[in-house]
């Protein structure tokens, strides 16, 4: 009888303890916060923005140049901040991360981190020296869990202040444009980044691509995937060069997403590698073709599958600066046009079309 009291109490007190454990667990979960934007202007002053979390009692960052946190310096803030600003730093490469925390009796309970990296810019890149705008860093913004080793560049068009005061060489040995668009057929040179369209609800292209660029960030961290961000906010001082040249030194594929000019609800289309023999012998276009036109064959099946519209066959061959200096899979995906909605609803119809699509490459 002795020994089956002492055998049940055993049994309550391991209950005990994995249901505290869980608990803890779900407390942990609960003070989860995550990075909203991450960006440096000029090279200059780092700006943390992220979710207010009403869980928490403060929240902890940590920047490091290292990417071990090795020597990290430590700010702590309150639970009614949602913003920081990191002053003064070198023109160097940063790793950032941030939790959350609750006061329970005097003690710290801390959630997992979440993690990004803001890449400082380097003129010895290949084809750095062709930019004419790169003043601020991308982002590459890690997935929590599960993650699958691969990093998504995602370029939401457009969104750079007197990105069309200058211009650069439409092809990386100056040859003239093979098909005609923004710039025209036989153009050498083009502006370094367009203003874009403007849709008929009255919201810039540039306001329209970013909001789809960030539910497709959101996704695809869930999904376990890394993402680059190429542009998070309205002005990016980053030409579509830069950008480029960002993703071909961090990114598995570069996925740009714009809307066309039409106004017809068209649908959305990739901007195929032009079937131009010249166009597709140069390099890195004859090395890179037939995984772009692959990525985004891929994606317009992701998008299709998410119910979102599609133009015609899904591609339109288009001459364009980023696929001609890509030397990773690259695609320009048109996800509708100036009539298109882009509700919360349908945006999250296309932002779930491209995660398909990648997931569909990879």
């Amino acid at each position: 009888m002795i020994k089956r009291i002492q055998y049940l109490l055993i049994c309550l007190s391991l209950t005990l303890t994995c249901l505290l454990s869980v608990s803890v667990c779900q407390a942990k979960k609960s003070y989860v916060t995550n990075f909203t934007t991450v960006t440096r202007k000029d090279m200059g002053n780092i700006v943390i923005k992220w979710n207010q979390n009403k869980s928490v009692t403060g929240y902890q960052i940590q920047y490091s140049q290292k990417s071990s946190f090795k020597g990290a310096k430590t700010k702590t803030v309150s639970k009614k901040t949602t913003q920081m600003t990191l002053k003064k730093l070198p023109k160097k490469t940063y790793y950032i991360r941030i939790r959350g925390y609750k006061k329970i009796r005097g003690k710290r309970k801390y959630s997992s981190y979440r993690k990004c990296k803001v890449i400082a810019w380097n003129d010895n890149w290949k084809y750095a020296d062709s930019s004419k705008i790169h003043k601020d860093a991308a982002v590459i913004f890690y997935a929590p869990s599960k993650r699958k080793g691969k990093i998504i560049a995602i370029n939401a068009g457009h969104g750079t202040k007197n990105g069309s005061k200058y211009k650069t060489w439409c092809h990386p040995d100056h040859s003239p444009k093979v098909t005609g668009g923004s710039t025209k057929k036989g153009e050498e040179k083009a502006a370094c980044i367009t203003s874009g369209t403007t849709l008929l609800n009255g919201t810039s292209e540039a306001a329209a691509t970013l909001k789809v660029a960030k539910k497709v960030k959101s996704l695809l961290l869930t999904a376990g995937y890394d993402v680059l961000m190429l542009r998070q906010d309205s002005n990016a001082n980053l030409d579509n060069i830069a950008r480029t040249v960002y993703a071909n030194q961090y990114a598995a594929c570069h996925i740009s997403i714009h809307f066309d000019s039409t106004k017809t609800n068209k649908g959305a289309y990739d901007c195929a590698v032009p079937n131009v023999s010249s166009y597709r012998k140069m390099y890195p276009v004859s090395a890179m073709y037939k995984k772009h036109l692959a990525l985004g064959k891929d994606l317009i099946s992701g998008l299709k599958a998410a119910k979102v519209k599609i133009y015609g066959k899904g591609a339109k061959d288009v001459d364009l600066t980023q696929t001609s200096y890509s030397t990773v899979p690259s695609a320009v995906i048109e996800v509708g046009d100036r009539k298109t909605s882009i509700s919360d609803a349908n945006v999250k119809k296309m932002a779930q079309g491209i995660v398909k699509g990648v997931k569909k490459y990879f």
